[in-house]
């Protein structure tokens, strides 16, 4: 049987043999929304757990709008246009609206993938910042929460602390540290000094395992402790289905409607699994773009695969490992007993030891020591495939043959879309 996989804008394709495909990464579809400005006039005005955006932004002189960066796939420039017009018809005027981008530890963006992102009404209209966790100049120092025993340095971007109305613009789908993207992640992260995500994920790091689409979680209650000590005051939050189409809006308080939210996306992205495969073969789409995203696709599948089994790990990576954490290949070489033993000694607020870096080298070494990985990609050299613990391979087809080779008789998934795959056995 011939199948295919997504491989960045290309595909890659592959033969299984006849009745050994035990699934396909499909779920149940839900329907795209048909009005989308309805939609999102509908939240605005009648959010959950909050009074209506108009009342909020009354009287408000600097509303500060935190939207996401090149990474994920929030459709800014279908959104951004409803909110825009919706304040000024409440007598909001231009000036008094200005962007944040919310990278967290990521790169920040080009000028063009800015563009890109808002549109260029958008871009040429306001005021957009770009946050950088590198420069500490640019932030603040609120103390420290504690979310469940656990002590969080608050360092976030002043500009969000000068606003007298603060918005986050996300999209909800399934996360290995967070539990479901989205809510009070566009502020933690999002805007915020490294220490403060280091010690958020450091607390989902040490958990008994991933914990991809669990709703309450430590690093899920740290976040929105920053949030509430930062005072994000409203969010509007997408979620879609596998094929990028917008299912659900969601608006209001950053607790209450994302929770609202993300029981729809771990119904809208849940692939029912009838048992994990000898093989798994996966696509990081639509996390493609280093490995700090495409590993995403990796978590998804190491759900999907028997212990002892094999992941081919299909990921472009065409900008490489990772951007501004420079310990991710010392972190990435330990095992994860050594690891984890090391991350709890480390202080968060340590910035040189890169804990968040930790936190993704930790899931990688739970998913080495549970299967093997054959790694087909782009932009990774031999060195880093060695680091990560991988073998690599030039097609998905040859990785399927090898795979074989080694498994005569091996059942067979398939997740076309891991980096937003949420896989539940059946039986569950």
């Amino acid at each position: 049987m011939l199948l295919n996989i997504p491989f960045g804008q290309t595909k890659q394709e592959f033969e299984v043999p006849d009745g050994s495909l035990l699934f396909t990464g499909s779920n149940q579809k839900i329907p795209a929304l048909r009005d989308i400005r309805k939609g999102v006039l509908e939240q605005l005005d009648h959010p959950v757990g909050s009074p209506p955006l108009k009342e909020m932004a009354s009287g408000k002189n600097n509303i500060v709008i935190l939207i996401e960066d090149n990474t994920r796939n929030t459709p800014l420039t279908l959104i951004l246009p409803i909110l825009i017009s919706y304040l000024a018809d409440n007598g909001i005027q231009d000036h008094q609206i200005s962007f944040l981008t919310a990278p967290g530890t990521h790169r920040t963006m080009t000028r063009n993938e800015v563009m890109e992102k808002v549109g260029p009404e958008i871009f040429k209209r306001f005021r957009i910042d770009q946050h950088d966790a590198n420069r500490a100049d640019t932030l603040e120092d609120l103390g420290y929460v504690d979310a469940g025993g656990y002590r969080i340095p608050v360092q976030v971007n002043r500009k969000a602390l000068e606003a007298d109305l603060l918005i986050g613009i996300g999209d909800i789908v399934p996360h290995s540290d967070a539990g479901f993207s989205g809510g009070a992640k566009i502020v933690q992260p999002g805007i915020c000094g490294f220490a403060t995500t280091a010690a958020t994920h450091v607390s989902a790091a040490l958990l008994p395992d991933i914990p991809l689409g669990l709703m309450e979680n430590p690093c899920r209650a740290g976040m929105e402790k920053v949030a509430e000590k930062v005072g994000l005051s409203f969010i509007l939050n997408t979620v879609k289905n596998l094929d990028g189409e917008i299912v659900g809006l969601f608006g209001g308080d950053f607790v209450k409607a994302h929770r609202k939210g993300a029981a729809m996306a771990q119904q809208s992205y849940k692939v029912d699994i009838p048992g994990r495969a000898d093989i798994v073969v996966v696509s990081s789409s639509p996390c493609d773009i280093d490995y700090w995203q495409a590993e995403k696709g990796l978590i998804s599948a190491y759900f999907a695969v028997k212990p002892g089994g094999t992941i081919i790990f299909t990921a472009p990576c065409t900008e490489g490992l990772s951007h501004n954490h420079p310990r991710f290949r010392e972190w990435l070489e330990l095992p994860l007993s050594k690891a984890l033993d090391r991350l709890r000694k480390e202080d968060p607020e340590d910035v040189d030891a890169d804990l968040v870096a930790a936190v993704l080298a930790i899931c990688n070494a739970r998913i080495r020591e549970t299967a093997r990985v054959f790694s087909v990609t782009q932009g990774l050299p031999t060195e880093d495939i060695r680091i990560l613990g991988y073998e690599a391979f030039p097609s998905v087809r040859s990785a399927m043959e090898e795979a074989l080779r080694q498994m005569p008789g091996a059942r067979i998934g398939v997740l076309p879309k891991g980096g937003v795959s949420l896989p539940v056995l059946m039986s569950s």
